[in-house]
């Protein structure tokens, strides 16, 4: 009767060292697979601003549009691959340069005209700041930052690195 005690602990043992092992080794894969959104000056490399992110977190930008000065909103989620979708945009109006015949569906709400389920893809966003005319760019409601704390008229990208990209 002894030795099957012996054997019953070592197999007790033998399982919580493996649950160990495989713990720690997805806490390593997990950190490994960390990405943060870096918004950085794309002549300096300067970072503005940064956020841990995960699929599904949802990134906005505020505007206002340039020559009829009302708002533009933009919604996106953060994808598995690191890319961003467009669901849906929000104006006030129409005029220059606003989208008025996207396939999409358009609703009414607290004076602003919704156009949901564009589902439109970017890799990254690449522009040339502004700031008067980008009110924010938010990360799941939290502002990130505003057109005012980055240079005015300097390009910038706006990108999911992964952790390693950005210790280097």
């Amino acid at each position: 009767m002894i030795p099957l005690r012996i054997s019953r602990k070592a197999g007790v043992l033998s399982e919580l060292c493996l649950t160990g092992v495989l713990l720690a080794a997805a806490s390593v894969y997990t950190q490994r697979q960390s990405h943060i959104m870096v918004v950085e000056s794309a002549e300096t490399g300067k970072v503005y601003a940064s956020a841990k992110i995960k699929e599904g977190d949802e990134l906005s930008f505020g505007w206002e549009h340039s020559f009829e000065h009302i708002p533009w909103n933009e919604y996106y989620e953060i994808e598995e691959d690191g890319s961003f979708l467009l669901h849906t945009i929000s104006v006030a109006g129409f005029g220059a340069g606003i989208p008025a015949e996207m396939d999409c569906e358009y609703r009414y709400e607290d004076g602003l005209i919704y156009m949901d389920g564009i589902e439109s893809r970017f890799e990254q966003f690449n522009w040339i700041n502004s700031q008067t005319a980008l009110k924010e760019i938010s990360l799941n409601g939290e502002q990130l930052l505003t057109g005012a704390d980055m240079p005015h008229h300097e390009k910038m990208i706006l990108s999911i690195k992964s952790k390693k990209e950005v210790m280097q």
